[in-house]
């Protein structure tokens, strides 16, 4: 996933930048950064200290750094990462977001909290439409009571 290397289109720059994406009315998310530089073409924009809120699923992710796509609307994120919903946080390293399909994956190192367990792991597929979360590979499990 790393490839937020991108060419800038120059000095300037966004200070604080907030995208808000509706279908039919209604907002399904809402992106916000501390910064944002865009790509020479406009089409990417380089993002720090990320906020995207994803109304419909009850999910907040936060990151420190991330690639926009304008086109495709994915955002591909860096750096300590985690995700929130009522029932648990997702903490990882790297992430690809399909903001409109609600989908988080990751092949880096996992972490969930929840209420009653904690997984670690490696690699991840979660879908907050069918509440689902799937780690990958070397999954651990503690149950709390």
């Amino acid at each position: 996933m790393g490839r937020l290397n991108v060419q800038i289109a120059g000095d300037s720059f966004f200070e604080g930048l907030k995208i808000i994406n509706k279908k039919n009315g209604t907002t399904e998310w809402v992106l916000t950064a501390k910064r944002a530089d865009l790509s020479k073409d406009g089409k990417e924009a380089l993002l720090s200290g990320i906020e995207m809120k994803m109304e419909k699923q009850g999910m907040t992710v936060q990151a420190e750094k991330g690639l926009y796509d304008m086109e495709t609307k994915h955002v591909s994120v860096d750096g300590i990462i985690t995700a929130h919903t009522e029932k648990y946080i997702i903490t990882t390293s790297e992430a690809l977001i399909d903001s409109g399909g609600g989908t988080l994956e990751t092949t880096g190192e996992v972490k969930i909290d929840g209420k009653k367990f904690n997984l670690t792991g490696k690699g991840m597929k979660a879908d907050n439409n069918e509440q689902k979360v799937r780690i990958l590979n070397d999954v651990k499990a503690t149950f709390n009571r």
